[in-house]
């Protein structure tokens, strides 16, 4: 009897522990704050001058994992729960074999802080070529953009005076240098890239619809429309997504995704004009023939040219837009 007493003791302290593990947060901007810092090395802003986790290292991913729990144990609006479950969705996929993510300078980001580690810096250099090399065996490849902007990142930091990451980064750069990229640029490329590409249409469209409903919609809306004058945005950079230039100038920071600088897609997003509204349409269409329909870099440039008038450097720079921030053109769906 005392002995399942015990039992039942310790069996209460550790449903505690574990409770208390997973529900830390007691706002929903304790959570966000806690992400943000998680993802420092991958901000766009100078806010963090202390690292807490290496992208994608596996104490970045368990802390990230637990960060997510707890806010599922706090109550949230709608847009803030449905940020989350997607999210928690993307932990199911091969992200975390990529690293690097290519749109962020993550080594200058490194420098940046206070407690600027070569070691560490070194050490995640070689866990960048070591998930590569994981991912080619599970028949995860980058895409040959994806590629040639890491690729080139790379290159950019190769005199670095720090020996072991010198050291670090030459091999990466030799092993980037026979890297074979998959052919296809989009999603479906990847392997259960097509459930995590409809997972994406799902969150930022508003809807469960398929990619080939989607489609149809947006074609024959297209056939209605006639092209109207629009500002396309000029950057050389791929730092934030284009959809970024079209949320409201004084937008809250309500969001958890630090693609989109945690801001909420759904509240920040502004009023489109004509021109824009035409713009985003052939957007869509672009996604979904890149990412769905296995369209090669020639058939999305020609479709945007010919949609937009715009010039090959042009549609070259939508079409890397595009293949890094996958769907996030259907914030404008409605």
């Amino acid at each position: 009897m005392l002995r399942q007493i015990v039992l039942l003791v310790v069996a209460s302290v550790m449903l505690i522990a574990c409770s208390e593990q997973t529900s830390g947060f007691k706002t929903f901007r304790e959570g966000q704050q806690a992400l943000q810092t998680i993802n420092n090395l991958l901000s766009t802003q100078e806010q963090q001058s202390e690292a807490a986790s290496w992208p994608f290292s596996e104490s970045y991913l368990q802390a990230r994992h637990q960060a997510y729990q707890g806010l599922k144990a706090i109550k949230l609006d709608v847009s803030q729960q449905a940020q989350l479950n997607y999210l928690i969705i993307a932990e199911r996929y091969p992200e975390r074999y990529f690293v690097w993510p290519v749109q962020r300078d993550v080594i200058s980001q490194a420098r940046s802080l206070d407690d600027y580690s070569v070691n560490a810096l070194a050490n995640w250099l070689e866990l960048v070529e070591t998930q590569l090399i994981a991912a080619e065996q599970s028949n995860l490849k980058l895409n040959k953009i994806e590629l040639t902007l890491l690729h080139n990142m790379v290159k950019s930091h190769l005199d670095n005076s720090d020996d072991s990451v010198q050291a670090a980064l030459n091999k990466l750069n030799q092993y980037l240098t026979q890297y074979k990229p998959r052919t296809k640029l989009g999603l479906v490329g990847l392997a259960n890239g097509k459930d995590w590409y409809q997972s994406k249409l799902n969150y930022f469209s508003g809807e469960t619809k398929p990619p080939l409903n989607w489609l149809s919609e947006i074609q024959a809306s297209l056939k209605q429309s006639q092209s109207a004058d629009f500002v396309l945005p000029v950057s050389d950079s791929h730092a934030k997504p284009l959809v970024m230039n079209y949320f409201v100038e004084n937008h809250q920071h309500t969001g958890l995704d630090w693609q989109l600088d945690y801001l909420d897609p759904l509240k920040s997003k502004r009023k489109l004009t004509q021109g824009e509204q035409y713009f985003w349409q052939v957007m869509m269409e672009t996604d979904l023939g890149i990412h769905y329909h296995t369209w090669s870099e020639q058939q999305a440039r020609v479709n945007l040219m010919k949609r937009l008038g715009v010039v090959q450097q042009q549609a070259d720079w939508l079409i890397e837009d595009i293949v890094l921030y996958p769907a996030m053109s259907f914030i404008f769906i409605n």
